[in-house]
Protein backbone atom coordinates (compact mmCIF):
# COMPACT_ATOMS: atom_id res chain seq x y z
CA UNK A 1 0.00 0.00 0.00
CA UNK A 2 1.54 3.38 -1.14
CA UNK A 3 0.26 4.94 1.86
CA UNK A 4 1.90 2.83 4.11
CA UNK A 5 5.28 2.80 2.30
CA UNK A 6 5.24 6.69 2.79
CA UNK A 7 4.44 6.22 6.49
CA UNK A 8 7.41 4.24 7.52
CA UNK A 9 9.56 6.02 4.09
CA UNK A 10 8.82 9.30 3.63
CA UNK A 11 10.25 11.43 1.09
CA UNK A 12 12.23 14.51 1.98
CA UNK A 13 15.41 13.69 0.37
CA UNK A 14 16.47 15.75 -2.02
CA UNK A 15 16.85 12.88 -5.16
CA UNK A 16 13.13 12.58 -3.78
CA UNK A 17 12.05 16.19 -5.61
CA UNK A 18 9.33 15.34 -8.28
CA UNK A 19 8.53 12.06 -6.99
CA UNK A 20 4.71 11.85 -7.03
CA UNK A 21 2.88 11.24 -3.57
CA UNK A 22 1.52 8.71 -3.64
CA UNK A 23 3.62 6.55 -6.31
CA UNK A 24 -0.31 5.55 -7.89
CA UNK A 25 -1.16 6.49 -11.31
CA UNK A 26 -3.55 9.22 -10.09
CA UNK A 27 -1.66 10.73 -7.16
CA UNK A 28 -2.51 14.22 -6.74
CA UNK A 29 0.53 16.03 -5.39
CA UNK A 30 4.23 16.22 -5.78
CA UNK A 31 7.49 16.19 -3.48
CA UNK A 32 8.95 19.34 -2.93
CA UNK A 33 11.54 18.41 -0.47
CA UNK A 34 14.06 21.44 0.40
CA UNK A 35 13.00 25.10 0.84
CA UNK A 36 14.92 26.39 -2.56
CA UNK A 37 12.70 23.29 -4.43
CA UNK A 38 9.78 25.25 -3.54
CA UNK A 39 10.96 28.25 -4.58
CA UNK A 40 12.33 26.58 -8.15
CA UNK A 41 8.66 25.87 -8.40
CA UNK A 42 7.03 28.70 -7.97
CA UNK A 43 9.39 30.71 -10.39
CA UNK A 44 9.38 27.60 -12.72
CA UNK A 45 12.78 27.11 -12.86
CA UNK A 46 13.66 24.67 -15.54
CA UNK A 47 15.81 22.74 -13.19
CA UNK A 48 13.22 22.18 -10.96
CA UNK A 49 10.36 21.88 -12.88
CA UNK A 50 11.90 19.12 -15.66
CA UNK A 51 12.08 16.94 -12.38
CA UNK A 52 7.72 17.36 -12.00
CA UNK A 53 6.14 13.98 -12.59
CA UNK A 54 2.61 15.55 -11.87
CA UNK A 55 1.18 18.12 -9.44
CA UNK A 56 -1.83 19.26 -7.27
CA UNK A 57 -4.14 19.08 -10.65
CA UNK A 58 -5.59 22.66 -10.55
CA UNK A 59 -2.43 23.86 -10.58
CA UNK A 60 -0.53 21.46 -12.17
CA UNK A 61 -2.51 19.53 -15.52
CA UNK A 62 -1.92 15.50 -14.65
CA UNK A 63 -0.12 13.73 -17.57
CA UNK A 64 -3.06 11.71 -18.50
CA UNK A 65 -5.25 14.73 -18.45
CA UNK A 66 -2.38 16.54 -21.07
CA UNK A 67 -2.96 13.71 -22.85
CA UNK A 68 -6.40 13.84 -23.41
CA UNK A 69 -5.79 17.64 -24.85
CA UNK A 70 -3.21 16.17 -26.88
CA UNK A 71 -5.71 13.82 -28.52
CA UNK A 72 -8.54 16.13 -29.08
CA UNK A 73 -7.03 19.14 -29.78
CA UNK A 74 -6.64 20.03 -33.46
CA UNK A 75 -3.62 21.77 -34.82
CA UNK A 76 -2.17 25.10 -33.36
CA UNK A 77 -4.87 25.22 -30.93
CA UNK A 78 -4.87 25.05 -27.53
CA UNK A 79 -7.66 23.23 -25.35
CA UNK A 80 -9.33 22.44 -22.66
CA UNK A 81 -11.63 19.56 -21.49
CA UNK A 82 -14.54 20.14 -19.29
CA UNK A 83 -16.61 17.96 -16.96
CA UNK A 84 -19.67 18.83 -18.32
CA UNK A 85 -20.66 21.11 -21.67
CA UNK A 86 -22.48 23.38 -19.20
CA UNK A 87 -18.79 24.13 -17.02
CA UNK A 88 -17.33 24.61 -20.57
CA UNK A 89 -19.85 27.19 -21.63
CA UNK A 90 -18.71 29.04 -18.29
CA UNK A 91 -15.22 29.12 -18.88
CA UNK A 92 -15.60 29.91 -22.65
CA UNK A 93 -17.86 33.22 -20.58
CA UNK A 94 -14.86 33.39 -18.41
CA UNK A 95 -12.21 33.87 -21.20
CA UNK A 96 -14.47 35.99 -23.68
CA UNK A 97 -15.06 38.34 -21.16
CA UNK A 98 -11.07 38.73 -20.89
CA UNK A 99 -10.46 39.18 -24.67
CA UNK A 100 -13.71 40.10 -26.32
CA UNK A 101 -12.52 39.67 -29.44
CA UNK A 102 -10.43 35.87 -29.32
CA UNK A 103 -11.67 33.10 -31.24
CA UNK A 104 -12.77 30.95 -28.55
CA UNK A 105 -14.87 27.89 -29.65
CA UNK A 106 -16.81 24.86 -28.00
CA UNK A 107 -16.73 21.42 -28.71
CA UNK A 108 -19.00 19.47 -26.49
CA UNK A 109 -16.94 19.78 -23.01
CA UNK A 110 -13.87 21.06 -25.15
CA UNK A 111 -12.36 24.45 -25.17
CA UNK A 112 -10.57 25.92 -27.98
CA UNK A 113 -8.58 29.05 -27.41
CA UNK A 114 -5.59 31.17 -29.18
CA UNK A 115 -2.15 31.36 -27.01
CA UNK A 116 -3.11 34.92 -25.79
CA UNK A 117 -5.84 33.22 -23.89
CA UNK A 118 -3.83 30.37 -22.13
CA UNK A 119 -3.00 32.21 -18.83
CA UNK A 120 -6.86 33.15 -18.49
CA UNK A 121 -7.79 29.49 -19.51
CA UNK A 122 -5.21 28.42 -16.53
CA UNK A 123 -6.85 30.39 -13.71
CA UNK A 124 -10.41 29.58 -14.51
CA UNK A 125 -9.30 25.93 -14.37
CA UNK A 126 -7.68 26.28 -11.05
CA UNK A 127 -10.07 28.54 -9.43
CA UNK A 128 -13.30 26.87 -10.50
CA UNK A 129 -12.20 23.09 -10.64
CA UNK A 130 -14.61 22.14 -13.07
CA UNK A 131 -12.11 20.32 -15.42
CA UNK A 132 -11.95 16.36 -15.64
CA UNK A 133 -9.83 14.71 -13.67
CA UNK A 134 -7.33 12.21 -14.19
CA UNK A 135 -9.35 9.07 -13.77
CA UNK A 136 -12.17 10.95 -16.90
CA UNK A 137 -9.25 11.21 -18.79
CA UNK A 138 -8.15 7.94 -18.88
CA UNK A 139 -11.38 6.44 -19.82
CA UNK A 140 -11.77 9.40 -22.72
CA UNK A 141 -8.21 7.97 -23.75
CA UNK A 142 -9.15 4.23 -23.65
CA UNK A 143 -12.85 5.38 -24.72
CA UNK A 144 -13.84 3.40 -21.40
CA UNK A 145 -17.78 2.75 -20.80
CA UNK A 146 -18.78 4.68 -17.70
CA UNK A 147 -18.71 2.08 -14.92
CA UNK A 148 -21.96 2.50 -12.68
CA UNK A 149 -21.30 4.31 -9.89
CA UNK A 150 -24.81 4.72 -7.59
CA UNK A 151 -23.81 2.62 -5.56
CA UNK A 152 -20.72 4.37 -4.17
CA UNK A 153 -22.61 7.76 -5.05
CA UNK A 154 -24.90 6.78 -2.16
CA UNK A 155 -21.95 5.05 -0.19
CA UNK A 156 -20.46 8.68 -0.20
CA UNK A 157 -24.27 10.33 0.94
CA UNK A 158 -24.79 8.20 3.40
CA UNK A 159 -21.77 8.80 5.20
CA UNK A 160 -21.48 12.15 4.68
CA UNK A 161 -24.93 12.35 6.13
CA UNK A 162 -24.08 9.84 9.45
CA UNK A 163 -21.15 12.47 10.32
CA UNK A 164 -22.81 15.40 9.57
CA UNK A 165 -27.09 14.38 10.87
CA UNK A 166 -27.99 15.94 7.75
CA UNK A 167 -30.56 14.64 5.23
CA UNK A 168 -29.42 12.95 2.44
CA UNK A 169 -31.60 14.86 -0.03
CA UNK A 170 -29.39 18.07 0.95
CA UNK A 171 -26.03 16.27 0.30
CA UNK A 172 -24.85 17.24 -3.23
CA UNK A 173 -21.39 15.94 -4.65
CA UNK A 174 -18.69 17.61 -6.76
CA UNK A 175 -15.68 16.53 -8.43
CA UNK A 176 -13.81 18.44 -5.85
CA UNK A 177 -13.61 21.01 -2.85
CA UNK A 178 -13.13 23.84 -5.08
CA UNK A 179 -16.25 22.83 -7.58
CA UNK A 180 -18.34 22.32 -4.68
CA UNK A 181 -17.21 26.07 -3.46
CA UNK A 182 -17.64 27.35 -7.05
CA UNK A 183 -21.02 26.23 -7.09
CA UNK A 184 -22.15 27.64 -3.65
CA UNK A 185 -20.83 30.79 -5.25
CA UNK A 186 -22.75 30.67 -8.29
CA UNK A 187 -25.72 30.29 -6.35
CA UNK A 188 -24.96 33.44 -4.43
CA UNK A 189 -24.72 35.39 -7.84
CA UNK A 190 -27.93 33.97 -8.67
CA UNK A 191 -29.59 34.97 -5.16
CA UNK A 192 -28.17 38.05 -5.09
CA UNK A 193 -26.87 39.88 -8.24
CA UNK A 194 -25.09 42.38 -8.70
CA UNK A 195 -23.78 42.39 -4.78
CA UNK A 196 -20.26 42.03 -3.39
CA UNK A 197 -19.15 38.86 -1.26
CA UNK A 198 -17.70 39.06 1.86
CA UNK A 199 -14.40 36.96 2.59
CA UNK A 200 -14.35 36.19 6.43
CA UNK A 201 -10.90 35.68 7.73
CA UNK A 202 -8.00 34.56 6.11
CA UNK A 203 -8.39 31.47 3.72
CA UNK A 204 -7.60 28.80 1.43
CA UNK A 205 -6.23 31.23 -1.58
CA UNK A 206 -8.31 30.01 -4.23
CA UNK A 207 -11.25 31.17 -2.39
CA UNK A 208 -10.84 34.67 -2.35
CA UNK A 209 -9.59 34.53 -5.48
CA UNK A 210 -12.51 33.11 -6.93
CA UNK A 211 -14.93 35.60 -5.29
CA UNK A 212 -12.40 38.16 -6.85
CA UNK A 213 -11.88 36.85 -10.39
CA UNK A 214 -15.33 35.67 -11.42
CA UNK A 215 -17.61 37.89 -8.66
CA UNK A 216 -19.86 40.73 -9.66
CA UNK A 217 -17.72 42.96 -7.79
CA UNK A 218 -14.34 42.55 -5.78
CA UNK A 219 -15.01 40.69 -2.53
CA UNK A 220 -14.85 42.80 0.93
CA UNK A 221 -12.28 40.95 2.71
CA UNK A 222 -11.78 40.85 6.60
CA UNK A 223 -8.51 39.06 6.80
CA UNK A 224 -8.06 38.27 10.51
CA UNK A 225 -11.55 37.61 11.25
CA UNK A 226 -10.86 39.43 14.84
CA UNK A 227 -12.98 41.24 16.89
CA UNK A 228 -11.86 44.55 14.97
CA UNK A 229 -12.69 43.08 11.71
CA UNK A 230 -16.54 42.02 13.25
CA UNK A 231 -16.98 45.79 13.76
CA UNK A 232 -15.96 46.61 10.68
CA UNK A 233 -17.65 44.30 8.99
CA UNK A 234 -20.89 45.20 11.20
CA UNK A 235 -20.13 48.79 10.07
CA UNK A 236 -19.86 48.38 6.37
CA UNK A 237 -23.33 46.15 6.44
CA UNK A 238 -25.31 49.27 7.89
CA UNK A 239 -24.46 50.83 4.14
CA UNK A 240 -23.30 47.64 1.35
CA UNK A 241 -25.72 45.03 0.93
CA UNK A 242 -23.77 41.79 0.35
CA UNK A 243 -24.16 38.55 -1.69
CA UNK A 244 -22.70 36.42 0.96
CA UNK A 245 -20.24 35.62 3.35
CA UNK A 246 -17.76 32.99 2.53
CA UNK A 247 -15.36 31.73 5.90
CA UNK A 248 -13.76 28.62 6.98
CA UNK A 249 -13.78 27.13 10.39
CA UNK A 250 -11.03 26.72 11.66
CA UNK A 251 -9.19 28.43 8.37
CA UNK A 252 -5.99 27.20 7.23
CA UNK A 253 -3.55 27.81 8.07
CA UNK A 254 -3.74 29.70 10.83
CA UNK A 255 -6.48 27.48 12.28
CA UNK A 256 -8.17 30.50 13.67
CA UNK A 257 -12.05 29.95 15.13
CA UNK A 258 -14.17 33.01 13.95
CA UNK A 259 -17.34 34.06 16.30
CA UNK A 260 -20.09 32.29 14.12
CA UNK A 261 -22.61 32.85 16.20
CA UNK A 262 -22.17 36.62 15.67
CA UNK A 263 -21.72 36.11 12.28
CA UNK A 264 -24.98 34.39 11.75
CA UNK A 265 -27.01 37.22 13.99
CA UNK A 266 -25.32 39.64 11.23
CA UNK A 267 -26.30 37.42 8.41
CA UNK A 268 -30.20 37.08 9.85
CA UNK A 269 -30.02 41.16 10.56
CA UNK A 270 -28.80 41.84 6.53
CA UNK A 271 -30.63 38.87 4.74
CA UNK A 272 -27.27 37.30 3.30
CA UNK A 273 -26.18 33.53 3.78
CA UNK A 274 -23.36 32.15 5.09
CA UNK A 275 -20.88 29.38 3.51
CA UNK A 276 -18.81 27.88 5.83
CA UNK A 277 -16.06 25.58 4.67
CA UNK A 278 -15.53 22.75 6.96
CA UNK A 279 -12.95 20.77 5.68
CA UNK A 280 -10.43 21.14 8.42
CA UNK A 281 -13.39 20.09 10.46
CA UNK A 282 -12.15 16.19 9.11
CA UNK A 283 -15.84 15.50 8.74
CA UNK A 284 -16.38 14.27 12.25
CA UNK A 285 -14.88 16.60 15.11
CA UNK A 286 -17.54 19.05 14.89
CA UNK A 287 -20.61 20.37 14.17
CA UNK A 288 -21.55 23.93 12.15
CA UNK A 289 -23.95 22.94 10.02
CA UNK A 290 -26.68 24.76 12.07
CA UNK A 291 -24.46 28.46 11.99
CA UNK A 292 -24.18 27.97 8.22
CA UNK A 293 -26.73 27.89 4.80
CA UNK A 294 -24.03 25.91 3.26
CA UNK A 295 -21.39 24.29 4.44
CA UNK A 296 -18.66 22.85 2.11
CA UNK A 297 -16.43 19.91 2.87
CA UNK A 298 -13.26 18.97 0.46
CA UNK A 299 -13.68 15.19 0.60
CA UNK A 300 -10.17 14.73 -1.32
CA UNK A 301 -8.56 15.61 2.28
CA UNK A 302 -9.77 13.45 5.52
CA UNK A 303 -12.64 11.98 4.07
CA UNK A 304 -10.53 10.31 1.28
CA UNK A 305 -6.96 10.04 3.09
CA UNK A 306 -4.90 9.02 0.55
CA UNK A 307 -3.62 11.65 -1.77
CA UNK A 308 -5.41 9.85 -5.08
CA UNK A 309 -8.59 10.74 -5.72
CA UNK A 310 -10.89 14.19 -5.47
CA UNK A 311 -14.34 14.71 -4.79
CA UNK A 312 -16.01 17.77 -3.04
CA UNK A 313 -19.46 18.16 -1.18
CA UNK A 314 -22.06 21.14 -0.11
CA UNK A 315 -24.61 20.22 2.34
CA UNK A 316 -27.81 22.58 2.72
CA UNK A 317 -29.12 23.31 6.39
CA UNK A 318 -32.55 23.08 5.92
CA UNK A 319 -33.51 25.15 8.79
CA UNK A 320 -31.28 28.32 7.21
CA UNK A 321 -33.35 31.32 5.90
CA UNK A 322 -31.68 30.85 2.45
CA UNK A 323 -32.21 26.89 2.25
CA UNK A 324 -34.98 27.23 -0.27
CA UNK A 325 -33.40 29.61 -2.55
CA UNK A 326 -30.00 28.02 -2.48
CA UNK A 327 -31.25 24.01 -2.98
CA UNK A 328 -32.95 25.55 -6.12
CA UNK A 329 -30.36 27.12 -7.25
CA UNK A 330 -27.94 24.24 -7.11
CA UNK A 331 -31.28 22.05 -8.97
CA UNK A 332 -29.98 24.21 -11.84
CA UNK A 333 -26.16 24.25 -10.89
CA UNK A 334 -25.16 21.10 -9.56
CA UNK A 335 -24.33 17.91 -12.70
CA UNK A 336 -24.13 14.84 -10.60
CA UNK A 337 -21.96 13.78 -14.09
CA UNK A 338 -19.33 15.73 -13.54
CA UNK A 339 -17.99 13.56 -10.61
CA UNK A 340 -16.67 11.34 -12.39
CA UNK A 341 -17.95 7.40 -11.74
CA UNK A 342 -14.51 5.87 -11.48
CA UNK A 343 -13.39 8.76 -8.90
CA UNK A 344 -16.66 8.23 -6.78
CA UNK A 345 -15.96 4.17 -6.92
CA UNK A 346 -12.87 5.13 -5.38
CA UNK A 347 -13.28 7.70 -3.23
CA UNK A 348 -16.14 5.66 -1.28
CA UNK A 349 -13.84 2.36 -0.70
CA UNK A 350 -11.44 4.62 0.51
CA UNK A 351 -13.58 6.76 3.17
CA UNK A 352 -14.99 3.46 4.78
CA UNK A 353 -11.92 3.58 7.17
CA UNK A 354 -12.63 7.59 7.57
CA UNK A 355 -14.09 7.78 11.41
CA UNK A 356 -11.17 5.32 12.59
CA UNK A 357 -8.27 7.23 10.68
CA UNK A 358 -9.65 10.67 12.03
CA UNK A 359 -9.90 9.88 15.25
CA UNK A 360 -6.06 8.52 15.46
CA UNK A 361 -4.63 11.23 13.95
CA UNK A 362 -6.35 13.39 16.19
CA UNK A 363 -4.31 11.96 18.91
CA UNK A 364 -1.83 12.28 17.18
CA UNK A 365 -1.66 15.93 16.04
CA UNK A 366 -2.54 17.19 19.74
CA UNK A 367 0.36 15.25 20.99
CA UNK A 368 3.13 16.33 18.70
CA UNK A 369 1.50 20.01 18.99
CA UNK A 370 1.91 19.70 23.06
CA UNK A 371 5.68 19.33 22.31
CA UNK A 372 5.97 22.03 19.66
CA UNK A 373 3.89 24.35 22.37
CA UNK A 374 6.68 23.56 24.91
CA UNK A 375 9.61 23.51 22.47
CA UNK A 376 12.07 26.41 23.60
CA UNK A 377 12.85 26.72 19.44
CA UNK A 378 9.35 27.46 18.52
CA UNK A 379 7.76 30.46 18.54
CA UNK A 380 3.98 30.09 17.77
CA UNK A 381 1.76 26.78 17.23
CA UNK A 382 -1.50 27.14 15.51
CA UNK A 383 -3.89 24.30 16.29
CA UNK A 384 -7.24 24.77 17.87
CA UNK A 385 -6.56 22.83 21.02
CA UNK A 386 -4.33 26.50 21.67
CA UNK A 387 -5.80 28.42 18.82
CA UNK A 388 -9.46 30.13 19.97
CA UNK A 389 -10.03 26.73 21.69
CA UNK A 390 -13.02 28.24 23.95
CA UNK A 391 -14.56 29.08 20.40
CA UNK A 392 -14.08 25.87 18.72
CA UNK A 393 -14.85 23.90 21.83
CA UNK A 394 -19.05 25.66 21.20
CA UNK A 395 -18.96 23.26 17.99
CA UNK A 396 -16.98 20.48 19.06
CA UNK A 397 -18.93 17.35 18.65
CA UNK A 398 -18.82 15.27 22.37
CA UNK A 399 -16.64 12.84 20.59
CA UNK A 400 -14.45 15.31 18.13
CA UNK A 401 -10.57 16.23 18.51
CA UNK A 402 -8.96 19.32 17.23
CA UNK A 403 -8.10 17.86 13.83
CA UNK A 404 -5.04 16.88 12.04
CA UNK A 405 -4.20 19.91 10.57
CA UNK A 406 -1.20 22.76 12.69
CA UNK A 407 1.11 25.26 11.59
CA UNK A 408 3.99 26.59 13.65
CA UNK A 409 6.58 29.56 13.61
CA UNK A 410 10.45 28.84 14.93
CA UNK A 411 11.82 31.41 16.41
CA UNK A 412 14.37 33.55 14.74
CA UNK A 413 12.38 32.28 11.71
CA UNK A 414 14.25 34.06 9.08
CA UNK A 415 17.30 32.27 10.58
CA UNK A 416 16.31 28.37 11.10
CA UNK A 417 13.16 27.79 8.84
CA UNK A 418 14.73 26.90 5.53
CA UNK A 419 17.46 24.34 7.32
CA UNK A 420 14.94 23.01 9.30
CA UNK A 421 12.54 22.48 7.00
CA UNK A 422 15.44 20.65 4.71
CA UNK A 423 16.26 18.40 7.58
CA UNK A 424 12.62 17.22 8.29
CA UNK A 425 11.63 13.91 7.94
CA UNK A 426 8.37 14.24 7.05
CA UNK A 427 6.86 13.70 3.20
CA UNK A 428 7.02 17.36 1.81
CA UNK A 429 4.08 18.65 -0.88
CA UNK A 430 0.97 20.41 -1.30
CA UNK A 431 -2.10 18.77 0.19
CA UNK A 432 -3.39 17.87 3.77
CA UNK A 433 -6.02 15.19 5.68
CA UNK A 434 -3.74 12.13 4.12
CA UNK A 435 -3.32 9.16 6.44
CA UNK A 436 0.88 9.98 5.94
CA UNK A 437 2.41 13.11 7.54
CA UNK A 438 2.52 15.80 5.07
CA UNK A 439 4.44 19.12 5.24
CA UNK A 440 5.07 22.38 3.04
CA UNK A 441 6.05 25.87 3.88
CA UNK A 442 2.16 26.73 3.33
CA UNK A 443 2.52 30.84 2.76
CA UNK A 444 5.60 29.97 0.20
CA UNK A 445 3.76 28.23 -1.67
CA UNK A 446 0.37 29.41 -1.80
CA UNK A 447 1.03 32.87 -1.53
CA UNK A 448 4.94 33.32 -3.10
CA UNK A 449 3.88 36.61 -5.35
CA UNK A 450 2.31 38.54 -2.41
CA UNK A 451 4.02 37.09 0.74
CA UNK A 452 3.61 40.77 2.21
CA UNK A 453 0.23 40.92 1.42
CA UNK A 454 -0.25 37.28 3.33
CA UNK A 455 1.83 38.56 6.62
CA UNK A 456 -0.42 41.68 6.84
CA UNK A 457 -3.32 38.91 7.26
CA UNK A 458 -1.06 36.99 9.92
CA UNK A 459 0.49 33.88 7.81
CA UNK A 460 4.20 34.28 8.20
CA UNK A 461 6.27 33.54 5.04
CA UNK A 462 8.01 31.10 7.46
CA UNK A 463 5.22 29.00 8.61
CA UNK A 464 5.27 25.71 8.65
CA UNK A 465 2.39 23.67 8.02
CA UNK A 466 2.10 19.83 8.85
CA UNK A 467 -0.92 17.79 8.13
CA UNK A 468 -0.23 14.72 10.53
CA UNK A 469 -1.08 11.18 9.50
CA UNK A 470 -1.25 7.35 11.15
CA UNK A 471 2.56 7.34 12.36
CA UNK A 472 2.55 7.31 15.80
CA UNK A 473 2.86 10.21 17.48
CA UNK A 474 6.31 9.27 19.53
CA UNK A 475 7.46 8.32 15.92
CA UNK A 476 6.74 12.10 14.37
CA UNK A 477 8.28 13.41 17.25
CA UNK A 478 11.65 11.69 17.18
CA UNK A 479 11.39 13.17 13.55
CA UNK A 480 10.70 16.63 14.66
CA UNK A 481 13.66 16.20 17.62
CA UNK A 482 16.10 15.13 14.90
CA UNK A 483 15.41 18.66 12.58
CA UNK A 484 14.89 21.41 15.68
CA UNK A 485 18.41 21.25 16.19
CA UNK A 486 18.94 22.82 12.65
CA UNK A 487 16.45 25.95 14.67
CA UNK A 488 19.25 26.64 17.11
CA UNK A 489 22.54 26.20 15.08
Amino acid sequence: MPQETLRNHPLWRAEDLGKPIPDTKHAISMCLPRWQDVVGYEEKDPATMEKLKLGYPRFFYHPLVEQAFDQFRNEGEHVQIYATHKAAVRCREYLLHHHPYAKIELRDNLVSYPAACADDAKDYWQHAGEGISSRCAEALLNQEPLPDASTARNEIIDRLAEFTGAHKDDIYLFSCGMSAINAAFLAVQQIHPGRPTVQYAFPYGDTLKLQNKMGHKPALFYARGDAEDLQALETALHSTAVGGLFCEFPTNPLLTCIDLIKLRELANQHGFPIIIDETLGACINQNTLPLSDVSAISLTKFFSGTSDVMGGALIINPEAPFAKRFKAALEAIHEPEAFHPSDAIQLAEESRCCRERVEQINRNALAVCEFLNAHPAVESVYYPAFTDQEMYDRFRRPDGGYGGLFSFVLKEAEKHTEAFYDALEITKGPNLGTSFSLCCPFTLIAHYNELEWAETAGASRHLIRISVGLESSEELIARLTRALPKASN
